[in-house]
């Protein structure tokens, strides 16, 4: 039975065929999956070999599809810098002096936050973000359907929209970096795929904007509530991204859940938030940070983009 669950597993994966409750959600452990895969085929084999090779198949394809988000690529030619931050705050909790602290340390130039609220807003504001970072775009509202932009540099075109069927806001601008083209940068938020809401957190990432030939670079970053394993993300990134944490071998770094108190269990550490750059834009380094008050690691990355 557990040999046929791993090859069946495996099909499901392999071929992008996750559909509804409870696949989606499964399939968001398959790193979990390869390494459990491959040593219930080392214990099995002794017992049963056929149930034993099943497995350890089943592992070795599944340990496949992960590597490549262990192998860096290379690393970009020269260009202009931009550093780059998103952070989930957890309704706001995570808006703390600590917060505003360790974006001096990291020299953030933009800041993509979600789950921002009225009154985390205000505590960005009272621990000196403007100072920092004092373009901005920002969507607060109650529970976890804020978003919000920040910039270093001046930005064009700000804009806050709602993606459908579930109010969740998204912050996007044209950021004016000097000495490259103009950049769009968009904080993402796609609602999760909890049980009978999985075609809605499939639609609002299939929703998400994508790259235009011609047009401006594009960096999309924010807490997807998918990983990699999962076919919608997957298909964002052949629309035109790569992800950041990926090109720079750290595509495994989990970043939730680090907090406890808001789940009705225990899961292991994933991979839910994400830098998406558009193949123009290089990546030279990639981080996660400590979470504070949230559930969720911040994320950095420092781009290369076009220079002019």
């Amino acid at each position: 039975m557990l040999a046929y669950l791993a090859a069946l597993y495996t099909l499901v994966r392999a071929c992008g065929a996750e559909r509804g409750t409870p696949l989606v959600q499964l399939i968001t452990y398959t790193p979990y999956a390869a390494v459990g895969s491959l040593l219930a085929g080392g214990g099995v084999l002794f017992v049963s070999a056929p149930a034993g090779l099943v497995l350890i198949a089943s592992g070795l394809v599944l340990a496949a599809l992960v590597a490549p988000r262990l192998v860096p690529g290379r690393m970009p030619r020269e260009g202009v810098r931009l550093r780059v931050m998103c952070a989930n705050l957890l309704y706001g909790r995570n808006a703390t002096p600590g917060f505003i602290e360790q974006l001096k340390v990291d020299d953030i130039d933009v800041l993509a936050v979600q789950e921002l609220t009225a009154d985390g807003l205000a505590a960005l504001d009272e621990a000196g973000i403007d100072a920092l970072l004092p373009y901005r775009v920002v969507a607060p509202a109650p529970g976890g359907g804020g978003s919000g932009l920040f910039s270093r540099h001046p930005i064009s075109a700000p804009v806050s929209r709602t993606l459908e069927a579930i109010p969740m806001w998204q912050t996007a601008a044209t950021v004016h970096v000097p000495g490259a083209g103009p950049v769009l940068v968009e904080s993402a938020h796609p609602y999760p795929p909890r049980q009978r809401r999985v075609r809605i957190w499939r639609d609002q990432i299939a929703t998400q904007a994508v790259p235009a030939a011609g047009g401006p670079p594009r960096v999309l970053l924010g807490d997807f509530n998918a990983t990699l394993d999962h076919a919608a993300l997957r298909r964002l990134l052949r629309a035109g991204y790569r992800d950041a944490a990926a090109e720079r071998g750290r595509g495994l770094l989990p970043t939730w859940p680090c907090r406890t108190e808001t789940l009705p269990f225990w899961t292991p550490p994933i991979t839910l938030d994400h830098v998406l750059v558009d193949r123009r834009v290089g990546v030279r380094e990639f981080g996660v940070r400590a979470a504070g008050e949230s559930d969720h690691r911040p994320v950095v990355a420092e781009l290369v983009l076009p220079a002019t």
